[in-house]
């Protein structure tokens, strides 16, 4: 049951080949029938060797295609200097995983270079690699994202579906089972996968979250685009679709990418909804009530409790300071978190941070040392039976280690952040002394 996956990389090409042919994933030691020799049993002896580790040889499950390992990234770098393009997309990296147990490391790298071979093998340098370092077998695959030709590859859903469809025939003509039916490729990013499960906040939900609070009661399309740019987003339409950019932020998002809801025909269809539901009455007249500006603490508590939701959101009169609290909300659990660390430990001084820093460390690098040894025995190992065991003891000390890396990041956070949220404070607007009164109407006159 074969599964593939492709994704564009726009770092350097030797952080992805040196990932893709890694010797601790992609090597398995073979025994050789012979015997050691009189030199190999005393190095043996002297050493704490075994004396069939001197009979035991290196294999590695990788292969280049229109390049050599050695040279792939001078060729990787040559061919895309060769083209004049203005994207920042300099490799693609693809996978091949099979299911757990159904096919061996020969047979799984015999299929990943007919994959490659057919797909790319004409005009793309490629690197083939199989990884046996995990219960599933499974190939990746390093491309250039400029051929021979010159010619850019192209990655959607036509050449995607090529892909799935040639690894389906493959793995048939090997006797290995495919999917029949595969489900549809998820329409989410997998950071906002990723942050869904850890409950944090993601920049398209925060998207989300701004548009339905500027389309409650909205029943002017102009007008709400119009708020929604005045709140510190940027409307820009390419082609047929409508993007938008929150301040701040360099990429733009598709409104038809934001989930069921987001498009623009669907945002239309919602401002009608809310015409058609509005009763035809004579609106309150505004009376403004002032109120002095907080200052210092008082601010800084108002401030805090925007952030975790205990006050209403109100759209401050400066743009930039939406933009800069529309930032600290997406972090504000965050904060949270960091808050309860500083209170477990009791830190309260720099001093106190650092020597948590250091134990938090020491601790972390100990589990390091232990897991490193543990995979260097598994090198030497032949038997799955015996292998089982110290790949379980291996994955509980990577689970003892995501802990202290998270509690590291964190320090990290508040360390940087030290000082800068009093001056965020200072951007915000709390006076409500510039909001004017709307004059007396009716809803639906202009």
């Amino acid at each position: 049951m074969a599964t593939t996956k492709i994704w564009s990389v726009s770092r350097h090409v030797g952080l992805l080949l040196t990932y893709v042919a890694r010797t601790s994933k992609t090597s398995v030691a073979v025994q050789e029938s012979r015997q050691p020799s009189e030199d190999e049993q005393l190095a043996a002896e002297i050493l704490g060797f075994s004396p069939e580790h001197f009979a035991t040889e290196e294999r590695r499950f990788v292969t280049a295609i229109n390049c050599t390992p050695e040279n792939a990234v001078e060729v990787f770098g040559a061919v895309l200097k060769g083209n004049d393009t203005l994207s920042d997309i300099t490799a693609y990296h693809a996978y091949q995983s099979f299911a757990p147990g159904e096919v061996d490391a020969d047979t799984a790298h015999a299929v990943g270079l007919r994959l490659a071979n057919e797909l790319w093998g004409d005009d793309f340098p490629v690197i083939v690699a199989t990884h046996i370092d995990r219960d599933h077998i499974h190939n990746h695959f390093a491309l250039s994202a400029t051929g021979f030709s010159g010619k850019r590859y192209h990655d959607c859903n036509a050449t995607y579906k090529l892909m799935q469809d040639t690894s389906d025939r493959i793995c048939r003509e090997f006797g290995l089972s495919v999917i029949e039916k595969p489900k549809k490729r998820t329409k989410k990013h997998i950071s906002e996968i990723h942050a869904e499960k850890n409950g944090y906040a993601t920049r398209r939900q925060q998207i989300r979250d701004d548009i339905d609070y500027t389309l409650k009661g909205e029943v002017m399309v102009k007008r709400f685009y119009a708020c929604l740019q005045a709140i510190g987003y940027t409307l820009e339409r390419r082609g047929r679709f409508l993007r938008i950019k929150p301040d701040g932020y360099n990429k733009f998002f598709r409104l038809d990418r934001l989930g069921t809801g987001y498009s623009e025909l669907e945002i239309e269809e919602r401002i009608r909804q809310n015409a058609r539901n509005r009763d035809l009455q004579w609106s309150q007249p505004y009376r403004p009530t002032l109120q002095e500006k907080p200052k210092g603490l008082y601010a800084l508590y108002l401030h805090y409790c925007y952030l975790l939701g205990m006050i209403p959101k109100r759209i401050p009169d400066n743009r930039e300071a939406y933009a800069a609290i529309r930032e600290d909300v997406r972090r504000a659990r965050m904060y949270s978190e960091e808050a309860k660390l500083l209170g477990k430990y009791g830190i309260e001084t720099t001093e106190d941070l650092k020597h948590r820093v250091e134990a938090v460390r020491s601790e972390l690098d100990r589990l390091q040392s232990a897991r490193q040894t543990l995979r260097n025995k598994l090198r030497w190992m032949k038997k799955d039976a015996d292998k089982q065991p110290i790949r379980a003891e291996i994955a509980k000390l990577s689970t003892q280690m995501k802990p202290f890396r998270k509690e590291l990041k964190l320090y990290k956070d508040i360390a940087e952040r030290s000082g800068v949220i009093e001056q965020i404070v200072e951007m915000v607007e709390f006076s409500q002394d510039k909001q004017r009164a709307a004059p007396q109407r009716k809803v639906g006159e202009r």
